[in-house]
């Protein structure tokens, strides 16, 4: 298993921005205009979460991101400044995969 996905995870890829689907994307959403993440995109993109998932490298559950709503300014902020800055840092972009063994059934 850790094979399979050694092949999959464990290779560094890199974008290829001259992709022509990329072109062919802005070509077609090119009148779309940015605008800034509120506190309401945020509490609208973590109703569609589940509580319980494996939270990410914060260690946060969704269930308490959804609660402490006091947060979403501050979240919405630092998406805004990610965007408007256009540096994203790499731990931001890299995934963990916890592989759960599970009970066969016949």
């Amino acid at each position: 298993m850790e094979n399979f996905w050694r092949e999959i995870y464990g290779k560094e890829v890199q974008h290829n921005g001259k992709a022509h689907w990329i072109k062919n994307q802005y070509q077609q959403n090119s009148s779309m205009e940015w605008s800034q993440v509120c506190e309401k995109d945020v509490a609208k993109a973590l109703r569609t979460t589940l509580n319980w998932k494996v939270p990410g490298r914060e260690q946060i559950a969704n269930f308490w991101l959804k609660q402490l709503t006091a947060t979403h300014k501050h979240i919405a902020a630092l998406f805004n400044e990610l965007i408007e800055e256009d540096q994203i840092p790499e731990w931001l972009t890299v995934e963990v995969t916890c592989l759960i063994k599970k009970k066969r059934e016949y």
